[in-house]
């Protein structure tokens, strides 16, 4: 028996209005410009109600060519086999900046004195379902940039420094979970998600509308 709309996570219930949407608009039941109006009330609908009225007029429902097409073009990278399982960022009176497709350790060891580190996840392949991300800060700062939908933990202890978390747990079970520890003196980390979530998914809806053209 399906689980009623309402009573789903809210988080599951946008990621399903989100792929109806795409689907809807592959085949050409809606228009460019409702399906971006649409597109942008769904990320920022706060309740169930608000984004099951943005599909109640939508028919075609979510297959599972949709669904492998997704899990191929959008789902985190779980395959940096070239990853090593311990690495190290290393800055005193320097700085490091990571991102693109960059293989992710087990465990990370970032090391700031009078330095920083800015790395970006978004596209980043992952060698473990959880990454351990040792921090050193004195008198330095780390800022990371993370993908929706990935989960992050906050355990460093902060002296005269700070910790500034602006993202939100999943609820995807096989989402990659990043585990902050360590020691900040005097410095701080920045967790914050990457706007560029929109913009992937407009570029996948393309995909789709061309893959569903193509075949008819």
């Amino acid at each position: 028996m399906p689980v009623n709309p309402t009573d789903k996570p809210i988080t599951v219930l946008r990621d399903e209005t989100i792929d109806q949407l795409i689907v809807n608009y592959s085949h050409g039941e809606l228009s460019l410009e409702a399906f971006e109006r649409r597109l942008d009330q769904a990320l920022d609908a706060k309740t169930h109600e608000e984004l099951l009225s943005l599909t109640e007029d939508l028919d075609i429902v979510v297959d599972e060519t949709f669904k492998e097409k997704k899990r191929r073009e959008l789902g985190f990278q779980m395959d940096a086999g070239d990853a090593k399982d311990v690495d190290y960022v290393v800055n005193i009176f320097g700085g490091t900046k990571r991102g693109g497709p960059w293989s992710v350790p087990k465990e990370l060891w970032i090391i700031n004195i009078f330095g920083g580190a800015e790395l970006d996840f978004c596209e980043a392949r992952f060698s473990s379902q959880t990454t351990h991300i040792k921090v050193f800060c004195l008198f330095g700062g780390t800022d990371l940039y993370v993908p929706e939908g990935i989960n992050t933990v906050s355990k460093a202890i902060c002296i005269f420094g700070g910790i500034d978390e602006q993202v939100q747990s999943s609820d995807v079970m096989s989402a990659p979970t990043l585990i902050l520890e360590g020691f900040i003196l005097f410095g701080g980390i920045g967790i914050k998600m990457k706007k560029a979530f929109r913009k992937r998914l407009m570029k996948f809806a393309e995909t789709v509308r061309d893959m569903f053209s193509s075949t008819h």
